[in-house]
């Protein structure tokens, strides 16, 4: 269905955070979601897989053809949410990335994610390498986390010109103030400027996230944090839905979840959609 890149040149602004609470939000609403984690520090992995078992096979398998990319897929601890763990070669070198989009097998693979899951959402690492060039050229839907800071804001300049020029019509990028402190002058100057953009605050309760190796609206629902991912989400997936690349999940209709041994592992668990 719908690939999403939540993508900064620059680190610390954070990406990861918001990568696992969206992925939480589309497959609580009863979404099949994938999170493929690029970042190299691997936190994606680190709160939502219980056993990191390491993949079967390697990436340079899977680079040329022999190899299964369900291998490299593990259950999260939330329902309807798996995880694409890269080993350490693919998370360390764009020449993997670089192979896959020259023998057209980078796009055969989001074709076939996108046949076992509704959502995807990638946890880009930071840098404008290879390996970012390549995921902004194929995502459906560009998210930008962007500090209110003029450097960080750079980074959102340097994304639209990337894929504005290798890509003409490039997807949709989606600027998100991030770790906003209203007390701070240039935070608020920055969303005086940009009153259209959707904010999510600093919060202590994004921080429970590392002890709890959950996230945020499974901790804490009811939090102000866990309801502007929420808000944010929705957004994001009625967007998607209106742009036609993908589809709302019907009330009532059970949708088998992706087992990486090629069988359906039941339905998903936690109740009816929420949409």
């Amino acid at each position: 269905m719908a690939a999403i890149a939540v993508f900064n040149p620059k680190g610390g602004v954070g990406k990861t955070t918001l990568a696992v609470n969206l992925a939480w939000e589309a497959a609580h609403a009863g979404n099949r979601t994938l999170l493929w984690d690029l970042d190299g520090q691997g936190d994606s992995t680190a709160l939502l897989v219980t056993t990191r078992q390491p993949p079967r096979l390697d990436a340079a398998r899977l680079m040329h053809g022999i190899a299964e990319i369900g291998t490299h897929i593990l259950p999260s601890k939330v329902a309807g949410l798996d995880v694409l763990v890269p080993d350490e070669e693919m998370r360390r070198t764009d020449n993997w990335f670089v192979h896959m989009a020259q023998q057209q097998r980078l796009a055969r693979l989001f074709v076939e994610l996108k046949e076992r899951y509704d959502r995807i959402v990638i946890d880009c690492p930071p840098g404008l390498g290879d390996t970012a060039r390549k995921l902004l050229l194929v995502a459906d839907l560009i998210i930008v986390p962007v500090i209110p800071a003029p450097l960080a804001q750079r980074g959102l300049e340097r994304v639209r010109h990337y894929v504005t020029h290798k890509r003409g019509r490039h997807a949709p990028i989606l600027p998100i103030f991030s770790m906003v402190d209203r007390r701070r002058s240039l935070h608020k100057a920055a969303l005086a400027e940009h009153p259209d953009w959707p904010v999510v605050p600093m919060t202590s309760a994004a921080e429970q996230m590392t002890s709890a190796q959950l996230p945020l609206g499974a901790i804490a629902p009811q939090a102000p944090a866990a309801q502007t991912f929420r808000r944010l989400w929705n957004g994001i997936d009625s967007k998607l839905c209106q742009m036609r690349l993908a589809r709302k999940v019907v009330p009532g209709v059970v949708m088998p979840r992706f087992d990486p041994q090629g069988a359906a592992a039941g339905p998903l668990a936690g109740g009816p959609p929420q949409l």
